[in-house]
């Protein structure tokens, strides 16, 4: 339960990283390796969050049953 309460705050971090890329001067990134990132980490936390809601869907499971 405390992951799924901290993947969207991870996603928020993760999402600011190109913010402090450097923008001009040596080791530039180009907008389209940010893009990519950004879609990359989309794509990772969208497979996070279905990851522990598959997990936690068992484990609500379980414990429905155990209470009957």
């Amino acid at each position: 339960m405390d992951a799924a309460r901290v993947a969207p705050l991870l996603a928020l971090i993760l999402w600011m990283i190109p913010l402090i890329w450097p923008q001009s001067g040596d080791g530039t990134v180009s907008s389209a390796k940010a893009l990519i990132y950004v879609f990359v980490v989309w794509a990772g936390i969208i497979l996070l969050t279905w990851g522990l809601s598959y997990l936690l869907a068992g484990e609500v499971d379980e414990l429905s049953d155990s209470d009957t």
